[in-house]
């Protein structure tokens, strides 16, 4: 077991890094790899509006297959059977769009109601560092996907970055349409 933990640790190591084009305000990556009991990454703020269970976000995330928010509430769609390398950075600007070496990348608006925005898997995962480099309000919140190869196989590993900047505006954007490895 130590063994087969060790690997899976080893795909997230030996990741890419994102090298940012401009200065964000904050850049982590996590350490560990993230496994999620549901596919789900997910962030929930007292004080957003509904039920976070029955507020409906997770028919909108299915819609653009990554990301999907409502007032409150963040979600994030990932393949549940493989490990997670996750970096987070946030923005006092818009940055640029990238989408070189990544398979899906879909920004969506996001109210924070708290200043709080903290993803984790609902099942107890730790939590990613906060999103609201500015407190309480309006943010757009970008996530890239990608497959990592291992030892040959396409799908070694998923590799998130997730980009949060202060802005208002509720569309959904899909700077890229999911393509497969």
């Amino acid at each position: 077991m130590r063994e087969w933990e060790a690997e899976e640790q080893r795909k997230c190591d030996e990741a890419p890094r994102h090298r940012p084009l401009i200065r964000p305000v904050s850049a982590s990556v996590h350490r560990e790899s993230m496994w999620t009991d549901y596919g789900i990454l997910e962030g929930y703020e007292p004080g957003g509006g509904d039920d976070s269970f029955e507020d409906g976000l997770i028919a909108l995330v299915q819609k653009n297959e990554l990301v999907a928010a409502l007032p409150g509430h963040l979600m994030i769609s990932t393949h549940s059977d493989y490990r997670l390398c996750v970096t987070t950075e946030t923005y006092a600007r818009r940055p640029p769009v990238e989408t070189e070496g990544w398979h899906h990348v879909v920004e969506v608006g996001y109210h924070s109601p708290t200043g709080e925005i903290r993803l984790s898997d609902p099942t107890g995962a730790p939590e990613l560092p906060n999103l609201a480099v500015r407190g309480k309000g309006h943010y757009r919140i970008r996530v890239h996907y990608a497959w990592l190869p291992w030892k040959g196989d396409k799908l070694g590993a998923q590799r998130l970055l997730i980009m949060a900047y202060p802005r208002r505006g509720d569309d959904v954007v899909i700077h890229r349409k999911r393509t497969e490895p």
